[in-house]
């Protein structure tokens, strides 16, 4: 149990939950982590999910036959991000503990424990050419790692706040980061430059993603609303109404076509982006809905939720 967990307590390992009529929709329910499940992402070739939890572990799960993989242990605490490498190699964490890891996508081992954040780390991103990971902390800083060694490449300062989340651009160009503040920032990837500011009408911005052509930008936070941004202008140009309480995470269908949002009022809701309208509402999860993506071929969605368990859900 590491240092937080020890302050705090973990939850114990019977977890006694109320019962919910669950979408027909769902595929199957993948159960293991011991706490909150605050992050799933899909492999590249969209077999594999891996996850981070509250337990301060890191899973990988084969997504047909929704078991565990195997599980990597090694953050002193609770892992609040997770990303996989578009080559499929690697995988990252990011933990309260104030390190960002990488881990072998193969075999489960750690590969580098990158140390320099001063507090909690909240989004992990891989760079598109698998190279560099990008974190981001409530330390104020983004900062760029080597992939193949570990090292710090490179500290951005310019926020006010903490930073919630970040995201690169498809193109590998550029870096969008949100948090404690109401501006989205954008980045330029080569010169660490802050090249736009964009005003979001919200307090706290939870997390953040740039359409598949990059021409959109999609950010959610604590007024329970999805935004869709003109990436170039920083204009809000839909905004997207119906969850009940702050979202927590965003992403994009391959096609760019919908957004899948999922947050503290339980559910996981799709959205038409050219009309800015609700599609489904996914209800199954019996606590708040952490994270949220969507399968590379576009038909499944899997969320994780404060349930602890992790979610497969046919899109609509």
């Amino acid at each position: 149990m590491g240092f937080l967990s020890k302050i705090f307590g973990k939850k114990e390992v019977e977890l006694k939950l109320p019962g919910i009529k669950e979408d027909i929709n769902v595929i199957k329910t993948m159960e293991g982590h011991l706490d909150r499940v605050l992050g799933v992402k899909f492999s590249t070739d969209g077999k594999k999910l891996v996850s981070g939890s509250f337990d301060e572990s890191v899973m990988l799960w084969d997504v047909e036959s929704g078991k565990s993989l195997f599980t990597m242990k090694g953050h002193e605490t609770w892992v609040e991000c997770i990303d996989y490498s578009r080559d499929g190699k690697r995988l990252a964490s990011g933990s309260t503990d104030s390190t960002a890891r990488i881990w072998d996508a193969a075999t489960g081992k750690c590969l580098h424990v990158c140390k320099g954040h001063d507090t909690a780390v909240r989004m992990v991103a891989f760079s598109p050419d698998s190279k560099v990971l990008a974190s981001c902390s409530r330390d104020t800083t983004i900062r760029l790692w080597d992939v193949e060694t570990g090292n710090e490449l490179s500290v951005w300062r310019g926020h006010k706040s903490y930073i919630e989340s970040l995201a690169y651009s498809h193109d590998g160009k550029k870096i969008v980061s949100c948090g404690e503040e109401p501006v989205l920032k954008i980045w330029d990837v080569e010169s660490g430059r802050n090249i736009a500011n964009y005003r979001t009408n919200d307090t706290l911005s939870h997390a953040v993603v740039f359409s598949p052509d990059d021409k959109l930008i999609a950010f959610c936070g604590r007024d329970a609303k999805v935004k869709i941004v003109d990436a170039a202008t920083g204009e809000i140009l839909k905004v997207l109404e119906g969850h009940e309480d702050a979202v927590r995470s965003v992403c994009f269908n391959p096609e760019g076509t919908k957004v899948a949002s999922a947050a503290n009022d339980e559910s996981i809701r799709l959205w038409d982006v050219a009309t800015g309208k609700q599609l489904h509402s996914y209800r199954g999860h019996t606590l708040e809905v952490q994270s949220v993506d969507i399968s590379p071929d576009g038909k499944i969605i899997a969320s994780g939720s404060d349930d602890r368990r992790i979610k497969l859900w046919a899109v609509v």
